[in-house]
């Protein structure tokens, strides 16, 4: 019998809050005895089990405690274990998924450095979540390092991303709704330039074309805004490969570089961009009657939406934080 000692943590909770309103459990007392007593029990600095500190319970704990022991015995007395327990209660449903969104576009990163940059970017609180806590969420979605390096496809495709800012540009054009502008149908070509390194849209506007001039003036548009890239990577149609760009790039001393044919994973990050702008903008435009007011939708959707969310590419980073010093970027 000497050698009898709880089966666990939750029985010595158990056998302590028992012995602790033990007093009480076989005294036959009326109401007012009952409160009495319980407020007097209040008043005694007990010490929980591997506790280096002594503590005193309210009456609302001590008669829970009285009334669980009565209705179930000491089962009842064990601690209840949380339903959140080892998923972080401060990990939203959107920072779930962002976390494992980064696991996905970066598998090498650590949770250590996931938690880092999302505290470091203001979308966690500092020390509200462990990187243990990441780990196991990542590791219950099957996302824990060892299984998403080891996982095979088809084809290996290494991820790339320019050093910097400015580095290399993406130029491209997404085919939009064919809208009815001044009761004629109009087809909207949709032209946007992304930065590389921060997902960062440079320029974006809609034209009824999409001939060279037109990708030209939008070309034109983001180096008066942010300067001048180091390279240009466009795709390989006949929109970007005329004479005047060929100049243009040459006098600025951007190097100018086309996409192979038939490779659309080498513009990935172009066509995830299209496919963010369809779903958040282009497939409710509903009513508008110029291109101008697709412009602004345009505008307001980079502005309020796009720039400002968290990226999976950019370890949660949005774009504007990553693209823009901080004295630059907007106070509004």
């Amino acid at each position: 019998m000497k050698d009898l000692t709880p089966r666990d943590h939750a029985e010595s909770v158990a056998t302590f809050r028992h012995a602790v309103i033990g007093p009480l459990c076989t005294r036959d007392l009326t109401h007012g005895q009952l409160a009495e007593a319980l407020r007097e029990l209040s008043r005694v600095a007990v010490r929980p089990p591997d506790s280096g500190l002594t503590k005193r319970y309210s009456v609302t704990t001590l008669e829970r405690w009285l009334y669980a022991y009565r209705q179930g015995g000491l089962a009842a007395l064990r601690p209840r274990e949380r339903s959140d327990r080892g998923r972080g209660r401060h990990l939203t449903t959107e920072l779930r998924q962002l976390i494992c969104d980064i696991r996905r576009e970066h598998p090498s990163a650590s949770a250590r450095l996931i938690v880092r940059t999302l505290e470091a970017d203001g979308r966690l609180e500092p020390g509200t979540i462990k990187p243990g806590t990441v780990r196991k969420l990542l590791r219950q979605q099957g996302l824990d390092r060892v299984a998403v390096r080891d996982g095979v496809g088809a084809t290996t495709r290494l991820r790339w991303q320019a050093a910097a800012p400015d580095a290399l540009w993406h130029g491209d054009v997404c085919h939009g709704p064919t809208l009815t502008l001044g009761g004629v149908r109009t087809p909207i070509r949709i032209h946007g330039m992304l930065d590389d390194c921060t997902r960062y849209i440079v320029a974006l506007e809609a034209h009824a074309s999409e001939r060279e001039l037109d990708m030209l003036h939008v070309l034109t548009r983001s180096l008066r805004l942010h300067g001048k890239p180091d390279v240009l990577f466009l795709d390989n149609g006949s929109t970007y490969r005329g004479e005047v760009l060929q100049t243009a790039c040459a006098r600025l001393g951007i190097s100018l570089v086309h996409a192979r044919p038939y490779d659309p994973e080498a513009r990935g990050k172009m066509e995830r961009f299209w496919r963010t702008l369809r779903e958040g903008c282009l497939d409710h435009l509903g009513q508008v009657g110029s291109l101008a007011d697709v412009n602004q939708r345009l505008a307001t959707f980079l502005e309020r939406h796009y720039h400002l969310a968290p990226h999976a590419g950019l370890m949660g980073r949005s774009p504007l934080s990553a693209y823009a010093p901080p004295s630059a970027r907007p106070t509004t």
